[in-house]
């Protein structure tokens, strides 16, 4: 069979890969279910005997300065109630859990849990993200910089500058340091950092709607940024070894690992698949703008950098979700750019987060209004799709109309699917409201207004 994408003119077919969305003949579902909630089976995430595609938000960019998320309950009862959402990428940060070395945050840690709870109330599935981005420090560019504390900087690196756009931090002598020392473990800030990530695994164990761990946002080479093989392949694979078998001490749930960050541009990467079993695979993807195309040669587009990470999926047989994808609200062209990254995502059955559940007024990529509408940048990310699979979606495709229609077209191998129709829809098959969500017809059309 064909694993193909679809944009809004052709079909790129990827790959001839004739088991790709069957499941492994080693995966026991009966054996497997009453040991995790959520477990890998082959190129999949499985919740019981479905896979599930899992579709949300990042909470959130605002908390990078705030700490605890901004939301309370109405904000997170709507993600599901009316967007039709259940999943929820939680930025935890390492300096709110371990302000003190070896001196955990029980107050922070229960604010978070207050969070999940609420989640867990509505169906809405966590990933605990331990976020990084330029290592902690804090830049006035977009309220940037979070993650480690101050205690685990290397006294010896070069002074912060905070330098605009903030990004071009991660180039600069200081984060290059920074960086160098936390691979290279200097003053055990690596071994505290890990057994920081034991103590979440600890805590959130108990959860069932806590999916996994998500073992460092946005990890970066420091120096070694201009040359990643080695980095990947040496350094970070005996980093995420360590970081498994910690957080194994405590939890058989998810684990999510990710590559460098300039793989979120196109940038080639070559990460090995790490030691051990239920691992998923959660890069980001960032295409650049028009005018930086071909910048320190990056070429690619939306689908190209997609497919780059989607053939780390397929060569090691191992689940994708793409932890971060977005744009800001006030870009012309967001809700086609969105729209665009979103049927990339469904077409190959892909989970997704989008960056960030913020106020709009508060953050350029923050997604609804003052008043909890969804921005242009959000509205393609609202609408049905089948949230467990009992069997293999062989096609699904969603058509929008110049008159206004919209459609899922589908073609179903195996028992039933189970469709999510948000609530500010109605959702038909073959000209019927549908009111069984579990749709066991082979194939057809659902259209929704």
């Amino acid at each position: 069979m064909e694993l193909y994408v679809r944009t809004d003119k052709k079909v790129y077919s990827l790959f001839l890969l004739l088991f790709s969305f069957y499941f492994p003949a080693g995966c026991n579902f009966q054996e497997r279910n009453q040991k995790e909630n959520f477990y890998q089976c082959g190129r999949f995430i499985c919740k019981g005997d479905y896979k599930i595609l899992l579709r949300g938000v990042n909470l959130s960019h605002t908390a990078k300065r705030t700490i605890i998320p901004w939301v309370r309950e109405n904000e997170i009862k709507i993600l599901r109630e009316k967007w039709g959402l259940n999943f929820i990428r939680l930025t935890v940060f390492w300096s709110a859990v371990e302000p003190q070395r070896e001196r955990y945050n029980r107050d922070y840690i229960n604010s978070l849990k207050e969070i999940i709870e609420i989640a867990k109330k509505y169906e809405i599935y966590v990933l605990i993200d331990s976020h990084q981005d330029i290592f902690g420090f804090q830049a006035t560019d977009s309220d940037e910089g979070d993650g480690p504390p101050e205690w685990a900087r290397d006294q010896t690196c070069p002074e912060f500058q905070d330098i605009k756009p903030w990004m071009l931090n991660y180039i600069s002598p200081a984060l290059m340091c920074q960086f160098d020392s936390f691979w290279q473990d200097k003053n055990g800030v690596q071994t505290s950092y890990i057994k920081m990530l034991g103590f979440l695994a600890r805590e959130f164990e108990q959860y069932e709607n806590v999916v996994g761990f998500d073992i460092m946002n946005e990890p970066w080479p420091g120096s070694s940024f201009l040359n990643t093989e080695k980095w990947e392949n040496e350094i970070l694979h005996k980093f995420y070894k360590k970081a498994i078998d910690e957080i194994r001490k405590f939890s058989k749930k998810l684990i999510f690992y990710e590559t460098h960050p300039l793989s979120d541009f196109g940038w080639n990467f070559y990460l090995v698949k790490p030691e051990g079993e239920n691992l998923v695979y959660a890069p980001h993807i960032y295409p650049l703008p028009d005018e930086l195309r071909g910048v320190l040669g990056i070429n690619k587009g939306s689908e190209e950098v997609f497919l780059m990470h989607l053939e780390h999926s397929l060569k090691y047989d191992v689940p994708m979700i793409i932890g971060e994808y977005g744009i800001s609200w006030e870009d012309e062209k967001a809700y086609e750019k969105i729209m665009k990254h979103i049927n990339l995502f469904d077409s190959n059955f892909i989970g997704s987060a989008i960056w960030a559940y913020d106020k709009g007024s508060k953050y350029s990529l923050g997604i609804v209004d003052d008043f909890l509408n969804p921005l242009t940048n959000f509205l393609p990310v609202i609408r049905p799709y089948p949230e467990l699979v009992k069997g293999t979606l062989r096609k699904l495709e969603y058509h929008y109309y110049p008159d206004g229609k919209k459609e899922i077209e589908f073609i179903l191998d195996g028992d039933e699917f189970i469709l999510n129709c948000p609530k500010i829809f109605s959702c038909y098959i073959n000209g019927e409201k549908i009111k069984d969500i579990k749709i066991a017809q082979k194939e057809g059309k659902i259209r929704w207004e």
